[in-house]
Formats: structure tokens, C-alpha cells, sequence
């Protein structure tokens, strides 16, 4: 009976411990152990970053502001890829771009941003066209001579007026022999835009006989010295032609205008016969 027993028993082992086995198998075919020494990641990356775009229009600058990230790889939407931190990129055209970032650390977490990026070129704003005050020289003072915007004393006497020798009628500048009485004529501050080619357009005669000339010269800026006139000179015209008290010679005087926000005119003649100067206009240059 007891050997029964033993029997009975030790068969209940043998089985129970082919129940654990069976168990133990099937749970290792269930469950992963983790690989020794890995640890969780807590901080896993978060992608971001700002767009701003350069002095060109087609030139964007892209400033990384990722955490927790390692390794990273921009996409800019034109076909060209980088995996620099910072991005940068020069587009060949108008258009809308997706700049994406993937952002990664070892670990091989990764994380997405993307902005999209529209690329339009700046609308120009027309040029100024330059406002010339009393361009006829048909309001002198009340002296018969003139005052602002043509006189300054720092630089010359001031000019005569003529009503006998004229373009259009009424009235013109007079510039006498300037061997003995040089005079000039003087008008600043007139706004133009940097950078921009325009056409000063006026009329002049000279009276016949010994060589004289009437020059009209755009200067950059003021001055405030005859010595100073050359050296702020953007263009000039030197007049030769001597056909009396008229007709008057026309002349288109191109320049431009460089980095000044401002040109002055300035006119002068040399000799002994007089000259006249008058109708003065700028227009931009097509």
C-alpha cells in the first residue's frame, strides 16, 4: 500500500514539473528579456526650427532649435538635403517649399518638424522722380534776383535773370561774363534713389563771339565750397555751343544717382560772353 503511494506520488512530480517546463518554454516564446546594460529613454528628441530669409530673397537661413537630438537631416523641398545642424539654402526660383527636419539621437528615437516656406520676390517700389522747384527760373525775387532754391553764398554770386532770351517764354538764368563777375547758380536736397539711372534734361544758349561755356554738373550730396564742387560730381555737361540769344541747345544729362538719397545741381560758365540756362526736368531712365 505505501509502496502504492511513493509510486503515485513520484508520477505527480514527474508531471507537475513537465507542466512548469511547458510553462517556462512558452513564456520565452511570449516575452523579450531585455538586453543587459540597455536603459529607457527618457529624453526622447523633439524636432524644431525657425526660418528667416537673407538679404536675397531666394537665400534661407534655418536655426536648429532641436533637444535631445544627436544626429539630424534637412530636407529644404527643392531637392536638396543637408545633415549639418544649422541649414541653409539658396533656391533657384519663386515658389512654396516643405522644409522638413528629422531629428535623432543613438538610441535611434526620431522626431519630424516641417515648415513650409513660401519664396516671393519683393515687389520694388518706383523710383523717385526728382522735383526740380522753379525749373524755368521764372520767379526771382523781388530784387529782380534770384533767392532759394538756385543761390547759395557760400559757393557763388548770385545769378542774373533774363527776359529777353528764353526757351519757352518768360523768363531764363543769366550767367555774364564771368572774367570779371562769375556767378553760379545752386539747388540741393533734391530726393532721388540710390542706385537708379535718370535724365536730367534742360536748355542753354551763349552769346556769340570769344570762346565761353555754361556747365551743368549733378553733384552727389551738398556741399558747401566751390573746392568741394569736383570731387561731388556725379555727371556733368560742359556747353560750348554759341548761336546768340537763341535758339537754345538742348541736352540730355544721364547718371546715376549711386548711393546718395539726395543730388544738388550746380551751374557755372566761363568766359566772357553770357549764358542762359533754364527748363529744367529729370525723369527716370527706362
Amino acid at each position: 500500500m505505501i509502496q502504492n503511494c511513493k509510486n503515485i506520488l513520484k508520477k505527480g512530480l514527474v508531471l507537475l514539473s513537465s507542466i512548469i517546463l511547458v510553462v517556462s518554454i512558452n513564456s520565452c516564446e511570449q516575452f523579450e528579456l531585455p538586453v543587459a546594460g540597455s536603459i529607457e529613454d527618457l529624453t526622447p528628441p523633439v524636432a524644431n526650427f525657425s526660418a528667416s530669409v537673407g538679404d536675397d530673397y531666394l537665400t534661407y537661413k534655418f536655426d536648429n532649435l532641436s533637444i535631445s537630438a544627436t544626429d539630424y537631416v534637412w530636407d529644404f523641398g527643392d531637392g536638396k538635403t543637408s545633415t549639418e545642424v544649422a541649414g541653409a539654402n539658396v533656391y533657384q526660383g519663386e515658389g512654396t517649399y516643405t522644409v522638413k527636419l528629422t531629428a535623432s539621437d543613438k538610441l535611434g528615437a526620431s522626431s519630424t518638424f516641417s515648415v513650409v516656406v513660401e519664396v516671393v520676390k519683393p515687389i520694388t517700389p518706383p523710383a523717385i522722380v526728382p522735383l526740380i522747384l522753379n525749373p524755368s527760373f521764372d520767379d526771382p525775387g523781388d530784387d529782380g534776383k534770384y533767392t532759394a532754391p538756385w543761390v547759395d553764398d557760400n559757393l557763388g554770386k548770385t545769378i542774373q535773370i533774363s527776359s529777353s532770351s528764353s526757351f519757352v517764354g518768360g523768363k531764363s538764368s543769366k550767367f555774364p561774363d564771368a572774367n570779371g563777375d562769375p556767378r553760379i547758380a545752386y539747388q540741393k536736397d533734391i530726393a532721388v534713389t540710390p542706385n537708379t539711372d535718370y535724365i536730367l534734361t534742360y536748355y542753354y544758349s551763349i552769346e556769340t563771339g570769344d570762346p565761353s561755356t555754361v556747365t551743368v554738373a549733378v553733384l552727389g550730396g551738398t556741399v558747401t565750397s566751390p573746392a568741394a564742387v569736383a570731387g561731388a560730381t556725379i555727371k556733368k555737361f560742359v556747353g560750348t555751343t554759341q548761336v546768340g540769344k537763341t535758339p537754345f541747345e538742348k541736352v540730355d544729362l544721364a547718371f546715376n544717382s549711386g548711393n546718395n538719397s539726395a543730388i544738388s545741381i550746380h551751374i557755372s560758365n566761363t568766359g566772357p560772353k553770357t549764358s542762359y540756362v533754364e527748363e529744367f526736368s529729370a525723369i527716370v531712365a527706362e
